[in-house]
């Protein structure tokens, strides 16, 4: 049991880091609209991994934590709260999917594992495409009393980055999860 936790709270720091390593060092910016810029990047490949791993607890943890730390260091320090929410429950998505949806740890051939990996990560980053531009928003305008139509481009901005980046992320998740499967097994 204690052996258990112990690896998944190393697998949920080592995603974290992970994480947080892909968003300051492999990110890409785009210019978009109003003069803000869109941010690609394939760190969410290691939320979706980690929430296919760990489940939902350990995996909407470590990615929420690793991007909102992300965000603190990179100097975007009120996009902090928002990235909490929206990484946090783009892990949690996963793991539900994984759990309720495709019956993850109940499949056994690896085609169906895989799929199953596939079908739940891109559930959750559709569920991240939807949520995040909405949490920004409501964030700025709510929170940091930005005009609405600056909100707006920036939630929008918010959705195609978020969308460019969850295609290579799911890509990317499944490619490693059938790594991680072989060479560790399952932890959730």
């Amino acid at each position: 049991m204690q052996e258990q936790q112990i690896k998944k709270l190393t697998l949920a720091g080592m995603f974290a880091a992970l994480a947080f390593a892909c968003f300051s060092y492999l990110r890409i910016e785009i210019p978009m609209g109003l003069g803000l810029t869109g941010k690609i990047y394939v760190g969410h490949a290691f939320i979706l991994l980690s929430a296919l791993v760990l489940g939902a607890k350990y995996g909407a943890l470590s990615g929420a934590v690793g991007l909102a730390l992300a965000d603190l260091l990179a100097g975007y320090t009120t996009s902090a709260p928002p990235t909490f929410l929206a990484k946090f429950l783009l892990g949690w998505s996963t793991a539900w999917a994984a759990q309720h949806l495709c019956h993850l740890d109940q499949l056994t051939e690896d085609r169906a594992r895989l799929r199953g990996a596939a079908i739940a990560s891109i559930i959750g980053s559709i569920v991240n495409v939807i949520t995040e531009p909405v949490i920004r928003y409501t964030f700025k305008v709510s929170i940091l009393g930005l005009p609405q139509q600056v909100a707006y481009v920036s939630a929008v901005n918010c959705a195609i980055s978020m969308a460019v980046s969850n295609v290579v992320s799911v890509v990317l998740a499944v490619i490693l999860y059938k790594v991680m499967e072989k060479s560790i097994g399952t932890v959730a």
